[in-house]
This record gives C-alpha cells, structure tokens and sequence, in this order.
C-alpha cells in the first residue's frame, strides 16, 4: 500500500512506453534460455549429418532469438494514469494487465550483471494478493523512471533509519552462513544426479578404496559420501551469491531488504504483512547457538528467498532483540515455553523407533552385509524422538503465540494471535487413550506450525484462548 496519498501523475507516465533500449538485448537472452535446449539439440543433430548443418542452424537460432528479442521490447509497454498501473504486451494478439493503484504494495528491483552494463533496473510490481511471481516485470527501466513511478504511486523514497533499525550481514557472519546452510535437503539430489552420472568413472577409486567390504558397500559408500560433499559445496555457493551484501533495515512500517552478489536484488516488504516470525535452527546451526529468523508472510510466500528471509545468521540468544528491532509488534521472549508432559515422551519415541524397525528390516533382507547399521539407526530414531519431545512447547502472552517443534532442525514460530488464519487440535485414537492431544496453527502463507502430544485439556484450553473474542 502507498506511504501516503498519490501523488499527481507526471505526463511522462501518464503515454505509454517501452523499456530502454537494452531490453532488447536483455529479452533476446531470456529467449536464449528458453530456447537454449531445442537449440543445442538442433545443432547436434546437424552436425551429426556431417555436413555444415549444424552451423545452418546454430545461426538461425541466435537470428530467432534476437528477432524474438526485439520483438518482446517493441510490443511491451507500460503507463500510469489516475487509477491503475497498465502493462500492454504481445504482438499478434494484445494483452493488457491493469493493477489498481491501491492493491500496489510495493515496487521491487534487481540488477544483475547485464542491468549494470546499461544502468537500468528490473522492476517488478508487487500485491498483497500476489503468487510466486511478481504481478508486472519490466526488465529494463531506467532508474529515473523507476523513482518517477515510485513517487507517483505514493511510495516514499528510503528514509535515513536510526541505526538500531539497520542490520548487515558481515563477511565473516555470511560465510558461517553458508557453511551452515541448510539446504542440503534441496540439493542432494541435484547432486546425487552428477554422482550417479560418474559412478562408473569411480568404481575402480572404490574397489581400491574399500578393499575389505564388498564392491557394491564400497561403492555406494564413496558415492554418497561425494553427493554430500558435492551438495553441501552448492549450498554454501548459493548462500553467498543469494545474500552477500545483506542489508534489512526498517523505515517505517516497511522492512527493506537488498542482497546479492551478481544481481543486486532489493525489496519491499509491509510491516502490515507480516503475520509471523520463524526462528529455524538447522542440524548444523544448532549446536553452536545459530539461527535464521525467516518471516511469515500474507501475500509474499513465493517471492523467494531474501524476501522471506527476516535475518540469514543470528545466535540464538540475540534472536528476540532482533525480532524486536525489525518487527516490534512481535517483540517478546522466546523462550520459557510450556513444555508437553513428561508423559508424551513414549508418544514421541515409540513412532519414531516402529518406523526404524521397519527400515531396519528390510534392510536385513535386502542388504545382510549393512546390519551393522541396524543397531545405529534404531538409536538415531530413539535419539530424535527424545530430542523432538524436548523440543515441543509453547507460550502465549501480550496478544502473541510462540510454538516450537522439530522435524530434523528444530523451529520457533512467533506470530499475532489476531493475525493467525486457523487454528485447531487434532486427536488420534491413541492420542485420546492417552489424554493427548496436538495443536496447531497456520499464517497467511498457510504454512503450519504444530505441537505435539499436548495434555488434552491444555490443547483445548489454548485453542479457547486464540479463538478470537
């Protein structure tokens, strides 16, 4: 939403126009990606022939895709009258999209490489509404226009923050950020795919390696312990090119983000958006007291990962004070949570440990030579249990609920109790022989966050206390 009222509208934007000129070449590239596996396989098969038609054709695929290039930026426009944002595309058949000045909540930019090189920015248009894309991308406006349009549209331009409003992500900080990235979960089969692709190529490495344990043991063992590696290699790359240079500030009743290392992204997000606070704690970001504090949001679930991210790397003791200097309506302590009763914990590990017994059992018929890995898998699974029944626990005061629970990493979520979008319990046949029971809640990204194995009568009495009165 705007910062105040419109502003009167230039006449510059009020006609209809197209992007700078180095929109052609930026829309030939993303033709060029699009059309880039076609093309390869185009000139491949016409090399094959043996014969220059592989050249024939790679020529013709870079005509097209700069034909389609120049084509996509004449035929785009953009303008801005009195009541909507008016974005005109297509050639042969004409679209128009037209966001209502008001429904406009923010105007986001990127810079890569190719934007440097001309001093333009990609603008993308955002509403509370929106999907996992932005609502109107225009990959190459000058900044002057950009600012033109944000003034016109009532967004005030960045004000000077005090500094306990302003957050940077060190170098230091962002490389223990990304080698404690939890993204491997993500990756591993990104990688597992370029492993698979090179077994062949390691069987021999293997046999030499392993020579004691069976060839297919040994194999299997330096094949996975190289898709980790090679996972956890593209985490901590991706983690430094997505949020090196990071910066949050809160002016206002806005959060303003900028991040990246070859596009510069920077983005706008309403305090009035935010519904909720999540405090993640990874496997490898737990033991040394680290966190990422994500924020929940109405509207902004898909935008990717610098707009959901409040802070990339805090310790966990410092999470509360900046929670409180970004998002002071969810300041308070996160800690000193009511915990699930001392009789859930069977609840906790019996689930956990029937499951490893059954994996634990097909791995004995499948594979005898790993039952040396029985033994540990059931312990695993009786570890995980009591850690998940040590995590589980909740608070409500001052108008918030924090729940925190563990999947793997374990996983804090503070929100507004008038802002939540459901709430309820949930009761299995065992959980109600018990007097258990789970409760859970869900933000305006729909994303969930439950407890579980409560005392029946204390599930129930939180979820009177959240109903809104």
């Amino acid at each position: 939403m705007a910062d105040g009222p419109a502003a009167v509208v230039p006449e510059p934007l009020r006609t209809p126009r197209r992007m700078h000129a180095g929109g052609i070449l930026i829309e030939a590239l993303r033709s060029l990606r699009e059309m880039g596996i076609p093309l390869i396989i185009a000139i491949v098969v016409g090399a094959g022939a043996g014969n220059a038609r592989g050249l024939l054709y790679g020529v013709a695929g870079l005509v097209l895709v700069v034909v389609t290039g120049l084509v996509r930026w004449y035929t785009t426009s953009w303008s801005l009258d009195g009541n909507a944002l008016h974005l005109r595309t297509g050639l042969l058949s004409r679209n128009e999209k037209v966001i209502p000045r008001e429904r406009i909540s923010s105007l986001d930019t990127t810079q890569g490489p190719l934007q440097r090189v001309f001093g333009v920015l990609e603008l993308r248009v955002q509403t509370p509404g929106g999907g996992r894309h932005a609502e109107i991308v225009l990959r190459a406006v000058s900044r002057r226009d950009a600012e033109t349009l944000r003034r016109a549209l009532g967004h005030a331009a960045e004000a000077a923050p005090t500094p306990d409003a302003r957050l940077r992500l060190a170098p230091g900080t962002l490389l223990v950020a990304a080698l404690t990235a939890p993204q491997l979960g993500v990756l591993l089969p990104i990688a597992g795919g370029i492993a698979a692709a090179a077994q062949d190529v390691m069987g021999n490495v293997s046999r030499q390696t392993f020579d004691g344990l069976p060839d297919t043991v040994g194999q299997w063992l330096l094949v996975g312990a190289g898709v980790v590696a090679l996972a956890w290699l593209l985490s901590i790359a991706g983690a430094v090119v997505t949020f090196a240079g990071f910066e949050v500030v809160r002016d206002g009743d806005r959060l303003r983000t900028r991040s990246g290392l070859f596009a510069r992204r920077a983005a706008t997000l309403p305090l009035s958006r935010v519904q909720g606070v999540r405090m993640v704690e990874g496997l490898l970001r737990e033991p040394f007291g680290l966190a990422t504090l994500r924020v929940e949001t109405a509207g902004y679930a898909g935008q990717g990962a610098v707009t959901q991210t409040l802070f990339p790397l805090v310790r966990r003791r410092d999470a509360a004070a900046v929670i409180e200097r970004l998002v002071p309506a969810l300041a308070g302590s996160l800690d000193a949570l009511e915990p699930a009763p001392a009789r859930a914990r069977r609840s906790y590990l019996i689930g956990l440990v029937l499951l490893a017994v059954a994996v634990c059992a097909l791995i004995a018929i499948a594979w005898r030579d790993a039952w040396p890995a029985i033994p540990v898998l059931l312990a695993l699974a009786a570890a995980l249990g009591e850690l998940r029944f040590r995590a589980a626990g909740w608070r409500l005061d001052d108008g918030r609920v924090v729940l925190r629970s563990r999947h793997v990493g374990r996983s804090t979520l503070v929100a507004s109790t008038r802002r939540l979008q459901e709430h309820g319990t949930r009761q299995t046949p065992l959980q109600r022989r018990r007097r258990l029971a789970d409760v859970t809640v869900a933000v305006g990204s729909r994303r969930r966050a439950r407890v579980r194995h409560l005392e029946a009568s204390t599930a129930h009495r939180l979820l009177g206390l959240l109903r809104p009165s």
